[in-house]
């Protein structure tokens, strides 16, 4: 099944945008596109549903550009707006920062299904849970990602732009008069550019693509990927021993989407699954010796899964890999050289998965395993036995974990697609015991504040040492995980000193939801990132984007388990941070900028030999040989290219003068006509019929005098 998307786009005005971003699917289509020369309408501001029947029925200045608040914004008005057939655009307000502007749905909002992921998990084709039979995860799914619109849709974060757009715009020219009558020309108006060259589906998409019909083919659509983050604590190598079942994979996604491009908050979706794992191992890190040095101890494989909010793509080429032998990478052409030991499915033993952690269900975390896998009686006793392990270590830290129901299926969950391969004894950690307790799962409005994330404060900067509530909470969370996955590696209880750093953990959810401008993140890139980091405040985006983009995500998240599992070398210049063997690839070196330097701006850089990596996340779809792409079996997500992307607010005169002004342009100019402003106003002024205008509400002379003025400014760029 082959799918597009587009994705909304985030507009500063006048000129540069964020609209929605084409994907694209065989049978989900998910499309919001504009004419090629811009899709323009008369502003209108609906607040209520007298505007909505202004636009939609009565309003005569009709094709209309609808700006929408943050409650309009919903399926059911944009399908009317969209059916009426009279709007060719639709421009949505979110200043976070003003709650008065931008409230929140206290209802929820998710522009994703109520079942989410579910053509490719485990329970597809099952006549007991297939299609969330017995739990719709997400309670507020709306679809509406995947409708198509044909229109395009703009978000507007800048709170002097809302205001120029609402007042100076609609207000001043449009907005009706209070016995509601339509105002006269000049209306203000927008025009939307958002064209993209998508076809109908993916699988038309790409063949047009790979067509080269010229030496300059064009794109029509990428495959969505980018990369898989995985780190063991053991280095095994290539020539050494790796029973099978010796492995426990620790794992959490890695992306997420939103309606809008570039706003990717997902602060309980899945930023508090990336930190709460991330923060594990770098507990775990510290033990380390420990865990290497017992006897039959079983390795830890974590695993951060990119693409998976589009049918797990990360998770799909991670088993895909597994099976061919190239993970954690592929086969290298010279047998004498060292690499990691290649991990297999066989080699699998545990699973452990952390999903959305900010919330508590009737205070509580909750524990989610397989029905299906505990038709085995060993897998089932094994499964009970991870479950009482995790609940006694979690308790004894002061975290509440409960079991869910153990007939009740999994939520969406990247373990789904290793257990349509194999039956692993496997546990899924999240916030929720039936559907999500996040009421904004994927979509702009989970942020750091509602998890309480953030702490007050007049500089954005200071909270970035201020320990959040959340930060307590989710640093106890870790230190449970880690203790569970020291047990499960050697059989050992976990010693006392095995702690989460809540320090870590707040800086990590400062950097990743408040601002990406944070000390912990210029520690741990290099200087050739400090431009990309410095250039804006908000945080980075968490869409997986296409195959062909390498995400900032992605790299901290690689730079985060190196700074945390890694060794660090004695060196003191990023040239020298590599290997010493030629042979040797068991390693990857990473360079730091590393922390100030007391009474410094300088810093000391660090260099960190790691078994950090990454791997493909691309469908498997997109590299397989006449792939079925009606089988269903990956998923083939793909993303439109674009081209233009803006939006420009203008005055519009009446159709007559627009004729006039028209008509004008073409007349045949003589040189002395073309210095029209001081040509040609003071001769109208002296005619003996010559009358002052005195009535500035009549239309025909305002009219005139916008037709004079956009005729007077364009000839004079002309001559």
């Amino acid at each position: 099944m082959g799918r597009k998307i587009l994705l909304f786009h985030n507009v500063i005005l006048f000129y540069v945008g964020i609209v929605i971003c084409t994907r694209t699917s065989k049978k989900i289509y998910f499309d919001v596109d504009a004419e090629e020369n811009g899709n323009v309408g008369v502003v209108h501001y609906v607040k209520d549903d007298s505007d909505f029947d202004w636009v939609v029925n009565n309003g005569p200045h009709h094709p209309y550009v609808v700006l929408l608040g943050s409650l309009e914004f919903n399926l059911k008005n944009v399908t009317l707006l969209k059916n009426s057939g009279r709007v060719n655009g639709i421009m949505v307000i979110h200043v976070v920062e003003n709650e008065t502007l931008t409230p929140f749905p206290e209802e929820g909002f998710s522009p994703d299904s109520s079942c989410p992921n579910d053509g490719y998990g485990l329970y597809n084709d099952d006549s007991e849970f297939g299609h969330c039979k017995t739990v719709a995860w997400n309670h507020n799914g709306t679809n509406l990602m995947y409708q198509d619109f044909n229109i395009p849709i703009f978000v507007l974060t800048n709170q002097t732009e809302v205001d120029f757009l609402i007042n100076d715009c609609y207000e001043k020219f449009n907005k009706p008069t209070e016995n509601g009558t339509a105002r006269d020309y000049p209306l203000c108006a927008a025009e939307l550019k958002d064209r993209m060259s998508g076809a109908k589906d993916s699988p038309t998409c790409m063949r047009r693509t790979n067509v080269a019909t010229n030496l300059n083919p064009d794109t029509y659509c990428d495959p969505l990927g980018d990369k898989n983050v995985a780190a063991t604590i053991k280095e095994v190598n290539s020539s050494e021993p790796y029973p099978n079942n010796s492995v426990i994979i620790a794992a959490a996604r890695l992306d997420s989407f939103s309606l809008f491009e570039n706003i990717y908050p997902s602060a309980d979706n899945h930023v508090t699954g990336i930190v709460g794992l991330l923060a594990a191992a770098e507990a775990l890190g510290k033990m380390k010796p420990a865990i290497k040095s017992k006897t039959g101890s079983k390795d830890i494989l974590f695993a951060f899964f990119n693409g998976e909010a589009f049918d797990y793509i990360g998770s799909s080429r991670m088993i895909y890999e597994m099976e061919k032998g190239d993970f954690p990478a592929k086969k290298r052409g010279n047998p004498n050289e060292l690499t990691l030991h290649k991990i297999t499915l066989d080699h699998v033993s545990h699973f452990i998965e952390v999903n959305q952690l900010g919330y508590r269900d009737k205070d509580s975390l909750w524990i989610h395993s397989d029905p299906h896998s505990r038709q085995s009686g060993n897998i089932s006793a094994e499964i009970d036995k991870m479950i009482s392990t995790i609940k006694r270590i979690s308790s004894d830290v002061g975290v509440k974990m409960d079991s869910v129901w153990s007939k009740q299926p999994l939520p969406p969950a990247s373990v789904q697609r290793f257990l349509m391969k194999k039956t692993i004894p496997s546990i899924v950690i999240t916030d929720h015991e039936g559907h999500y307790t996040n009421k904004y799962y994927n979509s702009r409005f989970d942020i750091a504040r509602e998890i309480n994330a953030t702490t007050p404060s007049s500089n954005e900067s200071d909270t970035y040492d201020i320990i959040s509530e959340q930060a307590r909470l989710l640093t106890k969370v870790s230190t449970s995980l880690a203790g569970f996955l020291f047990e499960l590696s050697t059989g050992d209880p976990p010693p006392d000193v095995l702690e989460a750093d809540v320090n870590q953990v707040n800086h990590m959810l400062h950097c990743f939801l408040v601002t990406r401008k944070c000390e912990l993140f210029r520690q741990i890139l290099p200087a050739s990132d400090m431009k990309a980091l410095e250039q804006s405040s908000d945080p980075y985006p968490f869409y997986v984007s296409v195959d062909s983009v390498s995400n900032h995500v992605t790299k901290i998240t690689k730079h985060l388990l190196s700074l945390y599992l890694g060794d660090t070398v004695n060196v003191t210049e990023e040239s020298n941070c590599k290997k010493s063997d030629d042979k040797d690839f068991v390693y990857q070196y990473v360079w730091m900028q590393g922390p100030k330097v007391a009474n410094s701006t300088t810093r000391k850089g660090i260099c960190k030999k790691t078994t950090a990596n990454t791997s493909l996340a691309k469908s498997p779809a997109f590299d397989i040989t006449d792939y079925d792409w009606n089988s269903g079996k990956y998923s083939t997500w793909t993303e439109s290219s674009w081209n233009t992307i803006s939006v420009r607010i203008f005055l519009v005169p009446s159709p007559r003068m627009q004729l006039l002004v028209y008509n004008i342009g073409n007349i045949p100019l003589k040189e002395k006509f073309l210095k029209f402003p001081k040509f040609i106003w003071p001769q109208i002024t002296q005619q003996p019929n010559f009358t002052p205008i005195t009535n500035y509400d009549s239309q025909l002379w305002r009219d005139i005098i916008v037709a004079v003025i956009i005729t007077s400014v364009w000839m004079q760029q002309k001559s």
